[in-house]
């Protein structure tokens, strides 16, 4: 199981808030890794069609480098979760051994980033975000 910090979001300036609200800006990153969590797995299957290739009779069409998985059965996808790992700290990991495989690629496989990407996106809308659903203009 692939369970890898790959990104950290700068939180600097939250202190006041947690003051006041902490349960609120707890339900928050909740809600943020749910959120990641659901764009990881919509981002499976939008890959351009690349290399086909038959397994166990069963012909799967990967995706193109550089692109998130095409799925073939479905195990990466229904792994893809997220914990309260401590205070102030979600984890978001995957259950399969490969996925790590497919983030990164190995020596035989160019990259078919999933994860990274989600945090990416999550990293230029968590300040916008944070404002809309804790209410910051009020605050």
């Amino acid at each position: 199981m692939a369970n890898v910090n790959w990104s950290k979001v700068d939180v600097t300036g939250i202190d006041r808030l947690l003051a006041r609200t902490p349960d609120k800006v707890e339900e928050f990153l909740d809600w943020m890794a749910e959120s990641m969590v659901t764009d990881i797995t919509l981002s499976f299957n939008t890959s351009p069609p690349g290399e086909a290739y038959t397994r166990g009779g069963v012909t799967h069409v990967a995706s193109q480098p550089g692109y998130p998985p095409n799925i073939d059965i479905g195990d990466l996808k229904s792994s893809i979760t997220w914990e309260k790992t401590a205070p102030l700290e979600r984890t978001i990991s995957d259950g399969v051994e490969y996925g790590i495989m497919l983030e990164d690629g190995t020596a035989d496989m160019e990259p078919r980033p999933f994860i990274q990407p989600a945090f990416d996106e999550a990293a230029k809308r968590f300040g916008e975000d944070a404002k809309r659903i804790l209410n910051l203009e009020q605050a």
